[in-house]
């Protein structure tokens, strides 16, 4: 009777979790087509075609719970370092931990558009003080850097108020009485004032924060990059754009 539950047991974890993770998961964005590829025995080839370049890499992988671990050295020409997690959706799609994008198991070698998935914080709730915590040390980094404080003018329109268009989870309930510098952040979902800051993507990790945003009125947006070094939050990139 036991062999017979951990036979079930076993069985349904495989199912919940991809231990049977096999086949070739693929998507398409950046006009490239991408494509892990399963043998169900460890190993996997990594495939790219298109803009970002024709790769193809082999490597191996492993499984932890709902979580697929890829690690592949690069051997030669047309190969690549690949060392990534991936969040397993059942078993037709994996999520790249990192970027979010997603890549479904492909039906007669079909390309499929690719999604960014909402499965972390700040695009879904979190109920891990420490995270609030790390988005909130590097979005004071961000808007008291002086790149781009200098499109703020508030000696010259002292009118203006340093206002956050809710993002998800970035908003008044989770963020109160959120200040940076000496600023205090008033969250408007609308009758929004012509300078605001509208974020048009933040992707947080554990190690890695990654903040694309809007200055209203300003005509400017900024890519930044954020990096834990040695227990800080470090700006590793920044570029921004006028238009």
């Amino acid at each position: 009777m036991k062999n017979f539950i951990l036979i079930i047991f076993l069985t349904l974890s495989s199912v919940l979790f991809g231990q049977n993770l096999k086949g070739n998961y693929s998507g398409y964005w950046a006009s490239t087509n991408w494509s892990y590829i399963f043998d169900g025995n460890g190993n996997f080839e990594y495939v790219t075609a298109g803009h970002f370049g024709f790769t193809n890499t082999k490597g191996k992988y492993e499984i932890k719970g709902d979580t697929v671990y890829l690690n592949a050295k690069k051997t030669g020409k047309g190969t690549l370092d690949v060392k990534r997690k991936m969040l397993i959706d059942k078993d037709s799609c994996i999520i790249d931990f990192r970027m979010r994008y997603d890549y479904c198991k492909s039906r007669n070698s079909e390309f499929l558009n690719s999604n960014k998935r909402n499965f972390k914080f700040p695009q879904t709730k979190t109920d891990n003080p420490k995270i609030i915590s790390d988005l909130k040390t590097v979005l004071d980094s961000a808007f008291t850097n002086p790149k781009v404080v200098a499109y703020f003018h508030f000696s010259e329109l002292p009118e203006r108020q340093l206002i956050f268009k809710p993002y998800f989870e970035l908003n008044k309930s989770n963020f109160p009485d959120f200040k940076i510098g000496n600023e205090t952040i008033e969250f408007k979902q609308t009758e929004l004032p012509k300078f605001h800051i509208e974020f048009i993507e933040i992707n947080q990790s554990k190690d890695y924060i990654e903040l694309e945003f809007e200055i209203k009125d300003e005509g400017v947006s900024f890519s930044m990059v954020f990096d834990l070094t040695n227990g800080e939050w470090k700006l590793d990139y920044e570029r921004h754009h006028e238009k």
